[in-house]
């Protein structure tokens, strides 16, 4: 009765181990030292990046260019866990999500909005491809 058991839970956990690997995978995260790389991600995956910002400098990452994936939402900025410090940066994260196949580059600019004709302070950037599942 025993072995019946032990095999029953290998089963179980081979199993589960399967439909996770089955399943939709989750977001990709990438950060600043990402920035050059070539990333590849499914149709219907998110893909989230953080990046360090200090918006009361009035500077903020901009998108320019999704490539082919879809902005999920607005930037959302984390003020420094540091409480009372004036001033101190924080950081910014972007959603996006890859709709269809296909490839391109996700281009992101540290800039201040108003400034139109100054050439970004900072870009980061990465190629994406798009894959069916």
């Amino acid at each position: 009765m025993e072995r019946q058991s032990v095999s029953r839970v290998v089963v179980l956990v081979a199993a589960l181990l399967f439909l996770t690997a089955c399943g939709k995978p989750g977001p990709t995260v990438l950060g600043e030292k990402d920035s050059g790389r070539a990333v590849e991600i499914r149709v219907g995956q998110r893909l989230t990046v953080e990046l360090p910002a200090n918006v009361t400098t009035g500077f903020q990452w901009v998108v320019a260019d999704t490539g082919p994936l879809t902005q999920a939402g607005d930037p959302v900025y984390e003020e420094p866990q540091k409480a009372g410090v004036v001033g101190a940066g924080g950081s910014q994260t972007f959603e996006f999500e890859a709709g269809a196949a296909g490839s391109g580059r996700l281009k992101l600019e540290y800039r201040r909005p108003w400034e139109k004709d100054v050439p970004a302070e900072k870009t980061w950037s990465v190629t994406l491809t798009v894959t069916e599942p």
